[in-house]
């Protein structure tokens, strides 16, 4: 899985860990061809655990959070599990004020995300070929 950007990827415990160098105001309009290219990936197939670790995300704009919403939906659609992890304070705040945190399952560290995949996700697909 090839997206571009300075995107990250690892498997941890067959989980697809993706993550970025850094994702600034200046670089908001890479990062949505990231999630634009990620919800596709996740439209083709079915059953990927996919964990977004956002400690380097650093300005969310709203179609970045709608692009979220819909690889969230895309996700559950195929049989999927999107989890984002390591929130920084301000999109903390705007998850918290929009009341995302209710809708996607939001972890303090890739560790805790990670272990919560293993609980009741058997059989589901790695997001990331090793």
């Amino acid at each position: 899985m090839d997206f571009g950007c300075d995107l990250n990827t690892r498997m941890v415990d067959g989980v697809g860990v993706l993550s970025f160098d850094r994702v600034t105001i200046r670089e908001a309009r890479e990062f949505l061809r990231v999630l634009e290219s990620l919800g596709r990936y996740v439209t083709r197939e079915t059953g990927l655990r996919i964990l977004l670790d956002m400690s380097n995300v650093e300005y969310l704009s709203s179609t970045a959070l709608g692009h979220l919403v819909g690889i969230l939906k895309k996700s559950r659609a195929s049989q999927g599990v999107f989890k984002l992890c390591c929130l920084e304070p301000p999109i903390q705040e705007i998850f918290d004020v929009m009341r995302f945190d209710k809708m996607f399952e939001v972890f303090a560290s890739v560790e805790d995300a990670v272990a919560s995949f293993q609980k009741g996700t058997e059989g589901v697909k790695e997001a990331v070929q090793a």
